[in-house]
């Protein structure tokens, strides 16, 4: 059983509570589950909490606007407070819109922007140098920072030109994080969501798509990859 945290951010019914629940499975007893919708967040809580039923599984969530650097900061702070340091931050937060190439505003860009890249680099500001620290101290830790990627940045859909944009900077973030701080003993990766996400998909589903991303968390660190790629 892990004695640090998992931080889900950008936590809803689907990826992220599927994701919570298959790292508490495997053994995290304290979990931070953070999204702006409330509602969603109560939903993703009794997901986690009534898959671990009687085991020991701390579940907290948080809400708020992770476009607002200086509230996510705080927010990351608190979590901290409550649930000790992270080994795990897993980061899945996007809008998933069509957006169109001549007609969607600067604004909607911009606020695509800051949910995909601003919320991921201060999410990093405030993990990697406690994931850096972790990685010196305990060698049994896996100190990593996973990020929910597509195959858009690499085969862009101009219908939804505004999430390829920023699903492109957000893995170039991620890269060079891979960069400066694998070497360091943190592993940055990329779960490549390859299409539309349902329920009865054979593979694009939400418990596969965990179940892969608690793979790619647990790869020893001789053997680990920047991404995994989910297709149908």
């Amino acid at each position: 059983m892990s004695p640090y945290s998992l931080v889900v951010i950008g936590s809803g019914p689907g990826i992220g509570s599927h994701v919570a629940r298959q790292f508490a499975k495997q053994g995290f007893s304290k979990i931070a589950l953070v999204a702006r919708n409330s509602t969603q967040l109560v939903k993703a809580h009794i997901s986690v909490e009534e898959a671990m039923r009687g085991a020991n599984v701390v579940v907290k969530t948080y809400s708020v606007d992770i476009t607002d650097s200086e509230k996510l900061k705080a927010t990351l702070e608190q979590v901290e407070i409550d649930l000790g340091p992270p080994e795990v931050v897993f980061f899945n937060a996007a809008r998933v819109l069509p957006s169109t190439l001549l007609e969607t505003s600067d604004d909607e860009m911009v606020y695509d922007f800051k949910i995909t890249v601003n919320a991921l680099h201060q999410t990093a500001k405030w993990a990697v140098p406690q994931l850096t620290k972790l990685a010196k101290t305990d060698s049994s830790a896996k100190p990593s920072l996973i990020v929910t990627s597509s195959h858009l940045p690499r085969e862009p859909l101009p219908e939804a030109f505004v999430l390829s944009l920023t699903k492109a900077a957000q893995r170039n973030l991620s890269e060079s994080l891979a960069k400066v701080y694998g070497p360091q003993g943190v592993h940055i990766g990329l779960v490549i969501v390859a299409g539309m996400v349902a329920p009865d998909n054979d593979k694009l589903n939400p418990l596969h798509i965990a179940e892969k991303t608690f793979e790619l968390y647990n790869q020893e660190r001789d053997e680990w990859t920047l991404e995994v790629v989910i297709r149908e």
